[in-house]
């Protein structure tokens, strides 16, 4: 290859990257153009990408007290669901990646299988498991909903990781007096984080943006989380577009700034999982 085609072939490559990050980034942009536009100008035309006379009153008026409440819910469930879904994951993937037997084969097949169906083919069974233990509209409710459709992704994520860790570490702390469970501590785990992490934040983004399960599992106005709480904006006779971005960006803005200062261990986490597995 020439030192012409060379360039060329950068050229087009830095082309294509500026056109994608072009598509990627616009739609985000867009919104946080309209969170900063008054109401008169949000469907100015022509259409201006930036605000003529930018203003945080959208801000202020999305900031009521209900937003918060439903930031807090968001909070409190998708933490939790980390909380139960990671040590679960954790464990299960590391026997999946250990031990070979007949019956974790049908496990791990059933895992793999469990990642093809739609959440939206799953909910009706949910709720009627949930229902019948009289934990609709409760945090029980969509904690159970969101642990059944990250579990299966997030034992699959960390079996492909623990798969590189050797087991000759284990083997040598065996012999120097540590027990199974000392190792899998102290050298399994150190050693599976940067999957873990990338496993957190799938499962962080998942239930901090997800609405099907939100919506149908919990009625009252109390326990509604951020995605089901921006229905407020949508009014039977208009929508609040300006308030509606503003909640938008301060909902994106956690999700992003997490993503940000792990955005390393993330990527690693992704490309030793897919390596091998």
């Amino acid at each position: 290859m020439t030192r012409r085609s060379k360039r060329l072939r950068i050229a087009g490559l830095s082309v294509l990257q500026i056109v994608v990050a072009t598509l990627v980034l616009l739609p985000f942009f867009w919104m946080l153009s309209v969170s900063f536009k008054p109401a008169t100008e949000a469907f100015a035309i022509p259409a201006e990408l930036w605000p003529r006379n930018p203003t945080l009153e959208n801000y202020v008026l999305a900031l009521r007290p209900e937003f918060r409440r439903y930031f807090l819910n968001s909070m409190i469930v998708s933490g939790a669901t980390l909380a139960i879904t990671i040590p679960l994951g954790l464990l299960a993937a590391y026997s999946l990646s250990r031990f070979q037997y007949r019956i974790l084969s049908v496990f791990l097949a059933m895992v793999v299988l469990a990642q093809f169906f739609p959440a939206g083919a799953m909910i009706i069974p949910i709720y009627k498991i949930v229902r019948s233990a009289g934990l609709l509209d409760t945090y029980a409710s969509l904690i159970i909903a969101y642990i059944t459709v990250t579990l299966p992704v997030a034992i699959w994520m960390m079996r492909g990781f623990l798969m590189r860790v050797p087991r000759t570490l284990e083997e040598a702390a065996a012999i120097d007096g540590a027990s199974p469970l000392r190792a899998f501590v102290d050298i399994v785990i150190p050693l599976a984080r940067p999957g873990i992490v990338a496993t957190s934040v799938f499962v962080l983004i998942v239930t901090w943006q997800e609405f099907l399960f939100a919506l149908s599992f919990t009625s009252s106005k109390e326990l509604r989380t951020l995605p089901v709480g921006m229905n407020d904006y949508i009014g039977q006779y208009g929508v609040r577009y300006g308030e509606l971005m503003a909640s938008s960006v301060m909902i994106s803005v956690p999700v992003i700034a997490v993503f940000f200062f792990l955005q390393r261990q993330f990527v690693a986490g992704l490309t030793a999982g897919a390596v091998k597995g």
